[in-house]
C-alpha cells in the first residue's frame, strides 16, 4: 500500500521548506539591497529603492501565510534594532503588510484566491497598496516607539517600496520572457 502524497508530514515538510526558502531569499535580497543600493538610504530603515519590498509581495502571492512566516523570521534576523520587542513589532509589520494588501486587493478587485486572471493594473494596485500599508504602519510604529519625531520617512519608504517591487516584478517578467523565447528557439514546433 502506497502512502498518500498529501500526508500531514509531507505538508509540514513542504511548509517548512517554503518558509525557509522565503527566509533565505529575504535575507539575500536585504543584504544585497544594503550593499548595492546604500546610496539610496534615506535613514537606517528607509530606502528610496528597496528590492526586498518586491520579495515581500511575491512571498505572499506565492506562499500565502507560509510566506508571511518566512518574512517574519527573516525580518527578525536582518533587523539590527536595540530591543527584542521593537524587532518583533517591526518584523510583524514587514510580514503582515503585504498580506493585508493582498486581502484588501482581493476584496476590492474581486480577484480569485488562485490569482487567476490577474491583470497588470491589478498587480500595480497591489504594489501600491502593499507599499502604502508597509510604509504607513512602519512610520507610525517608528513614531509611537519614539524612534522618529515625525513621519517624514513615509514618502521615501513608500517610493522605495514601490520602485523596489516594480523592479523585482520587471526582472521576473523579463526573465520569464527570455526563458520562453529560449525554449521556443531550442524546441521549434514540428510541422507535418
Amino acid at each position: 500500500m502506497q502512502a498518500s502524497a498529501s500526508t500531514p508530514s509531507n505538508r509540514l515538510s513542504t511548509a517548512l521548506i517554503e518558509t525557509l526558502a522565503v527566509f533565505l531569499i529575504w535575507v539575500f535580497f536585504y543584504r544585497f539591497n544594503l550593499f548595492v543600493f546604500a546610496y539610496f538610504e534615506y535613514n537606517p530603515r528607509v530606502y528610496w529603492l528597496f528590492l526586498p519590498a518586491g520579495i515581500r509581495m511575491l512571498a505572499v502571492f506565492i506562499f500565502g501565510w507560509r510566506g508571511v512566516a518566512g518574512l517574519f523570521v527573516g525580518s527578525i534576523y536582518t533587523n539590527e534594532a536595540e530591543t527584542d520587542a521593537y524587532v518583533v513589532g517591526l518584523a510583524a509589520i514587514s510580514a503582515l503588510s503585504p498580506m493585508l494588501a493582498l486581502y484588501a486587493c482581493r476584496w476590492v478587485f474581486n480577484i480569485s484566491s488562485t490569482l487567476k486572471g490577474l491583470r497588470a493594473r491589478q498587480l500595480l494596485y497591489f504594489t501600491l497598496t502593499g507599499a502604502l500599508a508597509n510604509s504607513l504602519f512602519s512610520q507610525l510604529y517608528f513614531y509611537f516607539m519614539s524612534t522618529v519625531e515625525s513621519l517624514h520617512g513615509l514618502t521615501p519608504m513608500f517610493v522605495g517600496d514601490v520602485f523596489g517591487t516594480l523592479l523585482v516584478f520587471y526582472i521576473i517578467a523579463k526573465t520569464l520572457q527570455l526563458m520562453t523565447y529560449t525554449i521556443k528557439q531550442t524546441n521549434p514546433p514540428i510541422n507535418y
